[in-house]
């Protein structure tokens, strides 16, 4: 197998220009992300007990889980290499850049509606959420990745070098699980880099693995020349691998090679999430022959995933004020998949206009 997946490589560089199988695969990620979110955010936070549901499992544990983050970190990381800017400097103003969007994100997203939910209920612990605002989520995850990327480009490390020091990351992030600073803000300074507190999500050192093998493996999806075979070959592999490594969860739990942490992952639970986005980008490939509309709705989609990601969040916290507010209970699981859909479309809708506005601008 291994001599016939070379034979699809050349060379030179003949893959370039735009990967729409990449797109579709952050798009197909960030609608299970959506999926994902409307648990924890409308279900989970009222009422724990739902983490045994067979929906909660499937949505939130497995398709939120490693179909969800990892692959869009990795494609995120493979997209680096076809970036117009790819320098040391360009990535290090791609990261302040971030870094910005960060900002208003989370003033939007936690501050905000932490304050009001205070505000309207008057309840003291509310506060806690406005906290939230230092929490380690993915885009802050995707700022701190930049700057390391930068910073090899900088060295000139070969792309070997870097993905050794990513596992080296990754051991001694799943060994630093939980390690406590003893003070509170020690706690949230750490979270940059592991677990160390509720709200450090997508530590660097746990996920850097993600974005480094991708960026170190679009040198070779460059000489990629063979794309039909390619996937031909490793799809239905990776989607077999894939199926029996969560089969096991059934067995095992959930995420038990890193000790039931999904934010803590680990190197052996990395390993298998890297050949879960083959499966993904395999799936993605496929759509672009046989998806129609549906993919270059999906292409789209992921083409814009940041602003979608960042609407989509923010439209759930003000969901959960107003549940926690006035309601005071989490909706009903059944009513899942119809909010979500919803909340795709009002996402879908205003990332396509906030992009349209950005074009306008440029002209």
């Amino acid at each position: 197998m291994i001599s016939k997946i070379k034979t699809c490589f050349n060379k030179d560089r003949v893959n370039l220009g735009r990967q729409t199988e990449l797109d579709i695969a952050k798009g197909i990620a960030i609608i299970f992300m959506v999926f994902c979110h409307a648990f924890e955010m409308l279900c989970w936070f009222f009422n724990p007990e739902i983490s045994t549901d067979f929906a909660y499992v499937l949505l939130d544990v497995i398709l939120g889980g490693s179909f969800a983050a990892p692959v869009f970190i990795f494609c995120m990381g493979i997209s680096f290499a076809y970036s117009r800017r790819t320098s040391a400097g360009d990535m290090f103003k791609r990261a302040l850049k971030m870094a910005g969007i960060v900002l208003i994100f989370e003033i939007a997203r936690t501050a905000l509606p932490g304050l009001l939910q205070w505000v309207i209920s008057g309840d003291p612990e509310c506060i806690e959420y406005v906290y939230m605002f230092f929490n380690v989520d993915i885009l802050q995850f995707v700022t701190l990745a930049l700057l390391v990327i930068a910073l090899f480009k900088k060295l000139k490390l070969k792309p070997l070098v870097m993905v050794i020091i990513a596992v080296i990351c990754s051991v001694i992030g799943q060994l630093l699980q939980g390690v406590s600073t003893g003070s509170y803000i020690g706690d949230i300074v750490a979270g940059f880099l592991w677990n160390s507190n509720e709200y450090a999500y997508f530590p660097l050192l746990n996920w850097l693995i993600f974005p480094v093998c991708g960026y170190a493996f679009s040198g070779i999806w460059q000489r990629l020349q063979d794309k039909e075979k390619f996937f031909r070959i490793v799809t239905p592999v990776s989607w077999v691998i894939s199926i029996v490594y969560f089969a096991s969860m059934a067995f095992f739990g959930e995420y038990y090679l890193s000790g039931g942490e999904y934010y803590g992952l680990g190197i052996l639970d990395a390993v298998f999430a890297l050949i879960i986005c083959f499966s993904m980008i395999g799936l993605g490939y496929y759509l672009t022959k046989w998806g129609g509309r549906i993919s270059n709705w999906l292409s789209s989609m992921g083409s814009r995933v940041t602003s979608f990601y960042c609407i989509h969040w923010t439209i759930y916290y003000y969901l959960y004020v107003f549940l926690f507010c006035f309601l005071e209970d989490y909706i009903s699981q059944w009513l899942i998949i119809p909010v979500s859909i919803l909340i795709i479309a009002a996402s879908d809708l205003l990332s396509k206009a906030y992009k349209n506005k950005k074009f306008k601008n440029k002209v």
